[in-house]
C-alpha cells in the first residue's frame, strides 16, 4: 500500500508541472496562518489535548496511516481524537514540527511539513481547506522513520 501511495504521488508530482503553468506563489500572510496551526498542532500534541488536534481537522478529515501506524485510512475528528489518545499511551516524546512548502491547490493548500518525535520523524503531506476564519487539515499522509541512534 505505502508503495503504491508513493508511486502515485510521484506520478502526480511529475505529471502536474508539465501541464500546468507555474503556480502563484503562496501569499506570506497565507504561510504564516498555517505555520500557526502547526505551532497550534504541536502545543496541543505536546499537552496531549486530542480535542484540540482533532479541532484542526475538518469534520470528514482524512488520515492514511503509513506502516508504522498500521496501514490504512481512518476519516472523521472522532477517529482521529481516538488514534491520538491511543498514540499518547505509547509515545512520551515532544512533538515539533517544521513547514517545508506551501502550494496553491485550486482553493485550498497543499502542505509539505517536517517533524521529529522521537524515536521517530517523518515528512506530512496535507491538503488544508479554508473553515470560516480559519485553516483546517482535510487530507493527511504522514511518512515515519526511526532516528539515527
Amino acid at each position: 500500500m505505502r508503495l503504491l501511495l508513493t508511486l502515485a504521488g510521484l506520478a502526480i508530482g511529475f505529471s502536474v508541472p508539465a501541464f500546468s503553468q507555474e503556480p502563484k506563489p503562496v501569499d506570506p500572510e497565507v504561510r504564516q496562518e498555517i505555520e500557526a496551526v502547526l505551532m497550534k498542532f504541536d502545543e496541543a500534541f505536546n499537552k496531549r489535548d486530542t480535542a484540540a488536534i482533532a479541532a484542526l481537522y475538518t469534520h470528514e478529515a482524512v488520515q492514511v496511516l503509513d506502516e508504522w501506524e498500521g496501514s490504512g485510512t481512518i476519516s472523521g475528528q472522532q477517529a482521529i481524537e481516538k488514534l491520538y489518545t491511543s498514540e499518547f499511551a505509547s509515545t512520551p516524546a515532544k512533538f515539533v514540527s517544521k513547514l517545508v512548502q506551501v502550494s496553491p491547490l485550486a482553493d485550498e493548500l497543499a502542505v509539505n511539513s517536517e517533524f521529529t518525535c522521537p524515536p521517530w520523524k517523518g515528512f506530512k503531506m496535507c491538503i488544508y481547506t479554508r473553515d470560516v476564519d480559519t485553516w483546517k487539515i482535510r487530507l493527511e499522509y504522514a511518512i515515519l522513520s526511526m532516528m539515527p541512534r
